[in-house]
């Protein structure tokens, strides 16, 4: 799990003397048929392809060396997860590479120091999810992140249990013990909600999700603090014993649930923003006009856009039309680009624009407009 400490630790460093750091975003997701047998390898050939037409002489050499260096890396690669991202100072020995378990468009950068825009947006992006999993004596928790889950230490309250007695006064002494085993179950539940809040303070959870037996979780929600229930995305059925990877994938059934609904109300506010002509765009032609022009805020995109197209070889102009052999800019010649859709995601990085990719319904109803769209600063 990528840290907010790794990023600290990125950012201070500066290659020596006049080094050069190598940086590349990939997307190896297997799901996807351009990824299957090594595809991404291709990708990583063609982008490096590009950068070294930017790069100074002088960093040639260094160039290279880090070429080197990546290229072996990835012949024995293989992918876990559906990202790679690499920094490599090959002068300096720097290496620094994690598998995440988000897509993100693949990039690939030749600078002075790591190019680290796209890991923060993404680490900025994604919610963090904080999990209790109780029942009237025990309470686990966990946060999930970037679709990983990690466990932080449980809770015990010994609650006693509710007997039945055997003396003349066993009516009494029933009511007794239900209430004595009542304000323990609620003790327990105030002791749980404490921690919890400890740690919502520690980790800024943007969401919470509570399980476990019906009773434990209807007194937690009772005892809550507003600014915490406020955070509750949802509710799971496991007992406190669930296995680790089951409350992950059940979290992930209500993570995938909010940001399918968060998506498609951000492609309805795309859409209706475009037909008011209110700081919006979609569409291939409109929304690269506006790329070009440097006016792209918020660069949205269906999970499985074919875009294809073609780049002004002396402006850099990109344009979608297959019939256009000039760039209607500077008159320069078009030549077709591999990977169209990862050349126009790194425009809108390069220009501080972010993107944004949608699945589901909200890309059946981008797809109707398109394939793609973009929110505009002016």
């Amino acid at each position: 799990m990528v840290s907010y400490e790794d990023i600290e630790m990125l950012k201070a460093y500066v290659p020596q003397g006049d080094g050069w750091v190598l940086s590349l975003y990939l997307d190896v997701d297997q799901s996807k048929a351009s990824n299957l047998k090594r595809g991404f390898e291709t990708v990583v050939h063609n982008l490096l392809r590009d950068v070294e037409r930017g790069v100074d002489e002088r960093a040639r050499e260094e160039f290279e060396l880090n070429r080197a260096r990546l290229l072996r890396f990835l012949r024995s690669y293989e992918p876990r997860k559906k990202s790679l991202v690499v920094f490599c100072d090959a002068r300096h020995d720097f290496w620094w590479d994690r598998d995440l378990p988000v897509s993100m468009p693949s990039v690939a950068r030749f600078e002075n120091a790591p190019y680290l825009r796209p890991l923060i947006e993404a680490l900025d992006e994604y919610e963090r999810y904080g999990v209790v999993l109780m029942d009237k004596e025990k309470a686990r928790f966990f946060t999930v992140y970037m679709g990983e889950i990690q466990e932080h230490e449980a809770v015990f309250d010994e609650v006693p249990r509710r007997t039945v007695t055997t003396s003349m006064d066993r009516l009494w002494s029933q009511k007794n013990l239900q209430r004595h085993h009542d304000a323990h179950v609620h003790w327990h539940a105030v002791h749980v909600a404490e921690r919890l809040r400890e740690l919502v303070d520690r980790y800024r959870f943007d969401r919470l999700i509570i399980g476990g037996t019906v009773e434990a979780v209807g007194e937690l929600m009772r005892v809550l603090p507003k600014r915490l229930s406020e955070r509750v995305a949802g509710t799971i059925s496991l007992p406190v014993t669930a296995p680790t990877q089951d409350v992950l994938a059940e979290v992930i059934r209500i993570e995938e649930q909010v940001e399918r609904q968060a998506e498609l109300q951000m492609v309805d506010a795309l859409l209706t923003a475009a037909a008011k002509g209110d700081r919006a765009v979609v569409g291939p032609t409109a929304t690269l006009e506006a790329l070009n022009e440097g006016r792209v805020w918020r660069f949205v995109y269906a999970g499985q856009c074919a875009l294809t197209g073609s780049a002004c070889a002396q402006c850099g102009a990109l344009f979608w039309e297959p019939q256009r052999a000039t760039c209607w800019y500077c008159g320069g010649t078009l030549a077709a680009v591999p990977g169209f859709l990862n050349r126009v995601l790194e425009r809108v990085l390069a220009l501080g624009g972010s993107v944004e990719e949608v699945r589901g319904p909200a890309a059946e109803r981008l797809e109707t407009a398109g394939g793609i769209g973009a929110f505009l600063r002016y």
